[in-house]
Parts: structure tokens; C-alpha cells; sequence
């Protein structure tokens, strides 16, 4: 029940920002409503998944609950996006995201992966939540970009351009998102050294050498950014490219480990 009410104001949210986003300056107020009741649908949902990443004896982090945490990141970036009155029918793309995200909160048997945590496999949870989140929001953004980008080309305009903010603006939010995005991924590799003491037996090899791929691929492109000013479908495929990576690192592996497999990381 709790969780149906999570998902209710993710959607209304939703649909009030991209209301707001529509409607111009006359519709204010719905994008203001809009935005408390994202901030209320991420308070929702941090309390309907406190419950669930806690197990008896350790952490639970199957793919279920992996979702949902990574979920709450977009919802979290797409609140503060939602405040902005040119950037809210990005958040409301963003809070649909979150909301389909959450929905399987809870929905799958509790898997301990860790028994006795400590401090550094609080910090990588915290930053690999974090890490995947901004790039999952600037990945979502990129796509975004794509498709108005190719509207804007065409003869004949799509009257739906006007909702979303310049492309100067949604190029400059999508950097920013990676650069806060890489340092987290940056520092979540480094602090998995303090507790990975044997890739092959935590069956982590694939895993850690695909996020190593994904953090080269993202390092790249923002050095490309800053020497030579890549920008446009290049840098688009860049950012694209490194978050497929970076999904498969966590999310085909962990597929295969605990639905082909039955096992898990640990």
C-alpha cells in the first residue's frame, strides 16, 4: 500500500511539471506543486526502501532493490530540476523514470550480500548509488537532447520544443551531471579496494573491469570536452556509450550471477 502511494506521487508529480512545462508562465503554480510533490514522492520512497535494502543479518541488494536505489538518485536530481521553471519537462521525464524504477521495490526474495559491513562498503554503496544515478539522469537527458535535436533539424519544427529548456542549457546540465557523476564513479572504484580482497572468489571480475571500461570511456569524454570542446553527437555518443557500459557492469552481470546462476557478489 505504501509502496502504491510512492508510485502516485511520482506520477502526479509527473504529470504537473510537464503540465507546468506546457502551459508556460500561465501554469506556475501547477510546476510548483509539482516540485513539493516530488520532493514528498522521494521521502516516500526513502522510507518504503530503508526497509527493504536492510535484511536480518546484512545487507540485501538484489536487482530489485538496486533499481529502486538508483531510482531515488533521478528522483532526487529531478526535484532540484523541477524548481528550475525551463527544466520541468526534463523532471518530468525524470520522475516518470523514477517512479517505474521504484516499483519493484520489495518485490524480490531478500539476498544478504554482505554480512558484516563496514565503513567502506557503506561509502562504495553510497557513491555507486550516487555515480549511477547522475549518469543515468545525464544519460536520459543525452536521449532527450537526441530527439530535439533532430526535431529542430526537420522543416517543420514540433510545436513540443517550446517545453524544453535551449540546448545550450540542456548540454550545459548534462556535463555538469557527468563531471559530479565521474568523481563519484572515480571514488567508488577506489574505495572498492578497501573491501574487495578477491575479485575471482566475490565473482567481481567482470563487474569491476566493465566499470573500469565505463570510467575510461567518461574520463574521455570530458577531457575531449575540455581540450578540444567536443560537443554535439559526438559527445553524445560518448556519454551514451559509457552508461550502456556501465549498466552492464552492474546489471548483466548481476542478472546472470543471481537468475541464471542463483548466486550473488559477496
Amino acid at each position: 500500500m505504501f509502496g502504491i502511494l510512492v508510485i502516485a506521487f511520482y506520477l502526479g508529480a509527473a504529470g504537473l511539471s510537464a503540465f507546468s512545462a506546457w502551459r508556460g508562465e500561465a501554469r506556475l503554480k501547477a510546476g510548483a506543486v509539482g516540485a513539493g510533490l516530488a520532493g514528498a514522492a522521494v521521502v516516500a520512497h526513502v522510507l518504503w526502501l530503508s526497509g527493504t535494502l536492510r535484511a536480518e543479518a546484512g545487507y540485501a541488494l538484489d536487482i530489485a532493490a538496486a533499481l529502486s536505489l538508483f531510482g531515488l538518485v533521478v528522483g532526487c536530481i529531478a526535484v532540484l530540476l523541477a524548481l528550475r521553471n525551463s527544466f520541468r519537462a526534463p523532471a518530468a521525464i525524470l520522475l516518470a523514470t523514477a517512479g517505474m524504477l521504484a516499483i519493484g521495490t520489495g518485490s524480490l526474495s531478500t539476498m544478504r550480500e554482505v554480512h558484516e559491513p563496514g565503513w567502506p562498503l557503506a561509502a562504495h554503496i553510497t557513491l555507486s548509488a550516487l555515480a549511477f544515478g547522475l549518469l543515468a539522469t545525464a544519460a536520459l537527458l543525452t536521449i532527450v537532447m537526441a530527439v530535439q535535436d533532430t526535431a529542430l533539424r526537420s522543416r517543420r519544427p514540433a510545436q513540443w520544443l517550446s517545453a524544453l529548456p535551449p540546448m545550450e542549457s540542456m548540454e550545459h546540465a548534462v556535463f555538469v551531471l557527468l563531471r559530479i557523476g565521474f568523481i563519484a564513479l572515480s571514488l567508488t572504484l577506489l574505495i572498492g579496494f578497501f573491501f574487495v580482497t578477491d575479485l575471482f572468489s566475490q565473482r567481481l571480475v567482470h563487474k569491476v573491469a566493465l566499470a573500469i571500461v565505463a570510467w575510461a570511456i567518461f574520463g574521455t569524454l570530458l577531457l575531449g570536452r575540455w581540450r578540444f570542446g567536443w560537443r554535439g553527437r559526438k559527445a553524445r555518443r560518448f556519454a551514451l556509450a559509457g552508461f550502456a557500459v556501465l549498466a552492464a557492469s552492474y546489471f548483466l552481470t548481476k542478472f546472470i550471477l543471481e537468475v541464471m546462476l542463483g548466486r550473488h557478489w559477496g
